[in-house]
């Protein structure tokens, strides 16, 4: 609740107002955040949230207020001149008027016209611009052209009516004269109000109007100065200019003396055919190798990568430079053809320094190529194994992607050491990124170039060096140095280069991956693999939805809900924007027009992207519940028995796989700021979607003959004894998937271990443990400091209370805390408990699985306060725990006497 503290009180009414509340303004600020907390919506993520967005649009009213009130201002200011220009200008009228009745006409006007118009500031005022508001206040004012320029040349600076002052007398009084002498001291030449109609851009405190003016009258400067006064010449003008912008920098400046005058489509296109011309047969000449170059002490590009290939140019060497080069001897260790200075063997290359490159291209055309598939948090990319690159390099589509996804590049320069030997300074930019290759996780610094050219993703020496990678060109496959003869084949090239998006590498997703089938065999791993390619389509995106199921929303008699969409900064409307595309594009939303409107959220996901969700909270409430019931998960975990081999399956976007009825489908409508969808798709957040998926788990599940097959929601696990009916269970449920038309995500796929992952417990040979990522996630937990921190980290270590024997005992002082009418106090006991339960977890006992074939065990115990009990298998040394439990007597329970409580911990236990 302490994010609301930097609200103000417009903030927490508008708030208020957005979680559905009642707010009148005579609320106080505590009163409207006390309002808040105890809204049915309020979610604490989600509020502040939607707090943030709030203050955010509140900042940017504000600026958008003080820029109108400030333009304004300017409008008013400006009109107010104009006002006393129109008022100077028609007194100069009248005076003129007056005075051309006394017939004194060639008189010279009064000086009031002077007032009219500002004098010229050549910093801040454009001179073309300044000539034309002087002429048209001149016509205006009825003022005689005869005197234009003597009017002129008292608004100009001293500097500037001294150039004029220089001239002769018949020039200075010749106001077109003196327009065309300033523009030309001021270098608005033709070519110049060319480049000012080009690139002109608006002022910010101008209006559009303004650029109007300012853009024609520098077309009309261009035209004029070139004296075009017909539309052919015109047409000429463009396209000669259009021919320009496309002229290289060198070959301007080449001709950079007549540039200006070259307005002749003929004439300039001459020119230019010359200097191609010139320039061809030059680069014909020098591009020609120093005859002997076979001999040279550095290999060319193609000789380094790809010996196969002869460089060009090496043919018929003259004999007298191959004996002069073989005179040279270094004199350091006596190698002939070098000296010392250029000699490998007396001056190794020095390494780069860490702004320093060395980078030799890998094209996509060539073969062969080290071709390797890797993995970066969501994203699967086929990338270069490239020993001439010192650094690994990301692609344009990788460096992209990965901005997306919310990598921080650091922006950076670097020198670039070519194939040639070359040095070029490049931008660049380098971001930390962890890569996955078969089942390894290496953290490197990864590098984007984004002017350089090319889409193919590097993995340079600091890689190879880190994941311990070697190369086998000669077979074509590659290992890592503690695995030798485990030997993985290069990929073939793509049509795309180096990058796709989460499951399109298919031919890569029907391997083995180095963490699967550890205890295979060879020729069990490749027949495994032969089993994944044959059923590629399950884990392929995209398809119809399954035959088998049908989503239904029933409200009953309920009239439609709806709801105001939620406020949304700028930033996430694109993210927004991009999911909305993508939901199209796979016809799982389409627009429509819907009595329902629920509105939408954006929710980071654990990689960083971003998850659209709706809040369906209003239409659930209308909903009438389905009671098909979801397996316990004791249950299954009690079911799952350890196995020789085991298999996970992970069903891809399980909820968008299953259809929407036609006639509820106006029913999820959901509105955002590009309009109003409906799913066509069973989305996340339905009241009765876990039910209707967990019907076609079911059934699913029923028709897998003599497989022992567990499934809760879209986590499926095949246990099997030997490895022979561990390919016929997969090969029956895979028949089954195709037949229902669902899909798999292979990614979270893993088959034939000895040791899966699944509903937050290992199952492994031993027994069940805990998963140790969610205990070290308890281990983090700070000490409760109110009754719902302590509810939350009971509710949360109560999920492995199977583990810890005497848990409700231990957990005794804490749990009396979460009673009403109790007064919070944190002290010793409660420490101790605390700290108590958090060990347990630390080293929890691996629980066996029971063996129905084999007598059961229960041994109860009974203290003062609560009641424990462990159920056990085997004799002596070999018995071994199964499961512990045990739970908090209740205030008439603790009456009973020793005897008692002990013959009730054996009747609770049964």
């Amino acid at each position: 609740m302490a994010f609301l503290g930097k609200a103000r009180k417009e903030d927490l009414i508008i708030l208020a107002r957005e979680l559905g509340e009642e707010v009148t303004p005579d609320l106080k600020i505590i009163d409207l955040r006390n309002l808040i907390v105890a809204s049915t919506n309020y979610e604490m993520e989600f509020v502040k949230e939607l707090l943030n967005t709030v203050i955010s649009q509140r900042t940017e009213e504000a600026e958008q207020r003080k820029l109108e009130q400030r333009k304004l201002e300017l409008e008013i200011e400006e009109r107010r001149k104009r006002e006393e220009r129109e008022f100077e200008l028609e007194k100069l009228k009248l005076q003129n008027e007056s005075f051309n009745s006394a017939g004194n006409g060639s008189s010279r006007p009064k000086i009031d016209f002077l007032s009219m118009i500002p004098k010229f500031d050549q910093v801040n005022n454009d001179i073309s611009l300044y000539l034309i508001l002087f002429e048209r206040q001149a016509q205006a004012a009825d003022v005689p052209k005869e005197f234009w320029a003597s009017h002129l040349l008292s608004l100009l600076p001293y500097e500037t009516a001294q150039l004029v002052a220089r001239e002769d007398v018949g020039i200075s009084r010749d106001f077109e004269k003196v327009k065309s002498l300033l523009l030309k001291r001021y270098k608005l030449t033709a070519e110049k109000f060319r480049q000012l109609f080009s690139k002109h851009c608006k002022s910010p405190t101008a209006t559009w109007k303004d650029f109007a003016y300012e853009v024609r009258n520098y077309f009309h400067g261009w035209i004029s100065g070139l004296d075009i006064s017909t539309f052919d010449q015109l047409k000429e003008l463009i396209i000669v200019d259009q021919i320009k912008r496309r002229v290289p920098p060198e070959v301007r400046e080449h001709y950079i003396d007549e540039w200006s005058q070259l307005n002749n489509v003929e004439k300039l296109t001459s020119k230019l055919d010359d200097y191609d011309a010139v320039r061809t047969k030059r680069d014909f000449h020098t591009s020609t190798p120093r005859k002997g170059a076979e001999n040279r002490a550095y290999p060319t590009l193609k000789q380094k990568r790809y010996p196969e290939q002869s460089p060009k140019f090496s043919e018929n060497p003259k004999p007298e430079k191959k004996e002069n080069r073989s005179t040279l001897i270094c004199y350091g260790c006596g190698k002939p053809g070098y000296i010392k200075a250029k000699c490998p063997s007396c001056t190794p290359r020095e390494k780069s320094s860490s702004n320093s490159i060395t980078l030799y291209t890998c094209h996509a055309s060539v073969s062969p190529t080290a071709l390797l598939d890797i993995r970066i948090g969501d994203i699967h990319g086929r990338v270069c194994a490239d020993t001439g690159a010192t650094r690994s390099i990301a692609g344009e589509l990788m460096f992209n992607s990965l901005r997306e996804r919310g990598v921080d590049f650091q922006k950076m320069e670097v020198t670039m050491v070519l194939a040639d030997g070359s040095q070029t300074n490049m931008e660049a930019y380098t971001a930390p990124v962890s890569i996955d290759i078969e089942g390894r996780t290496v953290p490197i610094e990864m590098l984007a170039l984004p002017k350089a050219k090319g889409n193919r993703t590097l993995l340079g020496t600091d890689f190879l060096e880190k994941s311990g990678i070697v190369l086998d060109l000669k077979n074509k496959s590659w290992y890592f140095c503690d695995k030798p003869h485990h030997k993985i084949c290069f990929k073939e090239d793509l049509d795309v280069n180096s990058l796709q998006a989460a499951g399109s590498i298919i031919a890569n997703s029907c391997q083995l991956r180095e963490d699967e089938g550890t205890t295979l065999t060879p020729e069990q791993r490749e027949k495994m693999s032969c089993l994944l390619e044959k059923f590629d389509s399950i884990f392929k995106p995209g398809g119809d939805p399954t035959p088998y199921a049908e989503h239904h929303i029933n409200t009953g008699n309920s009239p439609p809900v709806a709801g105001p969409p939620y406020r949304m900064n700028p930033a996430k409307r694109e993210l927004l924007k991009k999911e909305l595309d993508s939901l199209l594009a796979d016809d799982i939303i389409e627009e429509c027009e819907s009595p329902y409107a629920s509105p939408v959220v954006l929710v980071p996901k654990s990689n960083g992207s971003m998850r659209l969700c709706v809040d369906f909270r209003k239409l659930n409430a209308t909903t009438i519940a389905d009671t098909y019931p979801l397996p316990r998960m004791d249950d299954l975990l009690t079911e799952a028995k350890s196995t020789a081999y085991m298999s996970t399956l992970d069903l891809k976007s399980e909820y968008h796989q299953i259809k929407v009825h036609e006639a509820d489908q106006d029913k999820t409508a959901f509105i955002c700021p590009f309009g109003t969808y409906k799913y066509l798709r069973m989305p996340f957040g339905l009241r009765n979607a876990p039910a209707t998926f967990q019907r076609l788990v079911d059934k699913f599940r029923a028709g897998l003959k003599n497989v022992f097959a567990l499934s809760y929601l879209d986590d499926i696990i095949i246990l099997s004894e030997t490895f022979d009916q561990h390919i016929t269970d997969l090969q029956i449920v895979f028949e089954r998937l195709s037949l229902f038309k669902l899909h798999a995500n292979r990614e979270k796929c893993h088959f034939a271990r000895d040791r899966v992952k699944y509903l937050g417990h290992w199952i492994t040979a031993n027994g069940i443990e805990v998963d140790q990522e969610k205990v070290s996630a308890i281990q983090k937990i700070p000490v409760p400091t109110n009754v719902k921190e302590a509810q939350s980290f009971l509710q949360t270590c109560s999920w492995f209370r199977r583990y810890v024997p005497n848990f409700a005992n231990i957990a005794r002082p804490l749990s009396n805390l979460t009673k009403k009418n109790v007064q919070w106090f944190w002290g010793p006991e409660q420490q101790d408990a605390f700290e108590t339960l958090r060990k347990s977890l630390i080293t929890p006992p691996v629980l066996k699985q029971p063996d129905g074939s084999k007598p059961f065990r229960i041994r109860t115990d009974a203290s003062s306060y609560a009641l424990g009990a462990v159920l056990t298998q085997g004799e002596g040394p070999e018995e071994h725990v199964i499961e512990y439990a045990s739970r908090l007597l209740i205030p008439a329970e603790r009456n009973y006497s020793t005897t008692e409580r002990e013959a009730l911990a054996v009747v609770w236990a049964l």
